[in-house]
């Protein structure tokens, strides 16, 4: 946190402001993906499949993000410099989200390692691609979803670091021990993390007030929307899928079911001729 040590970010009246514009504009896809969470994540803390299934969505996510981040700042371009003074490694999820993964897949990542969703998979390829054709871009993403992290993803975490039902054998002396191996999303390693989430608004302020055309400003604002929709289309995804194999699984049982009696009835209709055929029924 060196950087500067006075901190000042801008107020949230400040309509000059990127952040601020993006906040205002989006205010009714954030209030949709608020009510969203609100209905879906207590069910997804009793549920370890959906936890994690949730949670590898948005290891793809982060993942195409940072790569394309780290690409972009190690290049010299126009907006390279621009997100190297942005971008702070203490914010980078994608190695935490990896070890949360491995730790609710029993270390096996061959089984979350690729997106095989498709709402994942064509969301991550759209990152990459937009990060290739313009950069700045991925100034929506810095701002809804690594901002969220010190709002919604700070709300959550006591809230999955205490639910019995994600950390399965762990008892009341070593729950603390074993939950912190599946929580590494939602920790900073800093002192201060409200600190940080300062320190990264100040310098998104300062490096797009005057770098960025209105013009970009603008498709700025319009891909976090797109950001919004993204994290709400990938949780509907996730509910279909889910629900999609219950289906499947109510299917074949009944499917089981009727033949199992199909199987029962064959049976019983045997037996009864080789009954009357030992019987001598059938002699003439």
């Amino acid at each position: 946190m060196s950087r500067q040590d006075t901190i000042i970010i801008p107020s949230k009246t400040d309509v000059g402001a990127l952040g601020n514009r993006i906040n205002s504009e989006t205010r009714t896809c954030h209030e949709k993906i608020n009510k969203e969470m609100a209905i879906k994540f207590p069910a997804a803390i009793y549920e370890p499949k959906a936890y994690r299934q949730g949670i590898q969505m948005f290891y793809h996510i982060f993942k195409a993000i940072e790569d394309s981040l780290s690409q972009e700042i190690n290049k010299n371009t126009h907006y390279s410099a621009m997100l190297r003074n942005i971008w702070r490694p203490e914010l980078a999820r994608t190695e935490r989200l990896h070890k949360d993964l491995m730790f609710f897949y029993n270390d096996h990542p061959e089984k979350f390692e690729s997106p095989i969703l498709e709402k994942q998979i064509q969301s991550t390829q759209h990152i990459r691609q937009l990060a290739s054709e313009k950069p700045y871009l991925l100034l929506a993403y810095m701002h809804v979803l690594y901002l969220a992290l010190f709002a919604g993803g700070q709300f959550m975490y006591p809230k999955v670091a205490q639910s019995p039902k994600l950390f399965p054998g762990s008892n009341p002396k070593n729950f603390q021990e074993i939950a912190s191996k599946g929580t590494h999303f939602f920790k900073f390693d800093v002192e201060n993390p409200q600190k940080l989430r300062a320190a990264y608004k100040q310098d998104y302020e300062l490096q797009t007030r005057n770098f960025l055309s209105e013009q970009e400003k603008q498709e700025v604002i319009e891909e976090s929307k797109k950001a919004f929709d993204m994290i709400s289309d990938g949780l509907n995804e996730i509910q279909s899928h889910n629900l999609s194999i219950l289906r499947q699984k109510a299917g074949l049982l009944a499917y089981l079911k009727s033949n199992y009696l199909l199987v029962a009835l064959a049976t019983l209709i045997i037996y009864c001729i080789a009954r009357v055929f030992v019987s001598g029924a059938f002699l003439y």
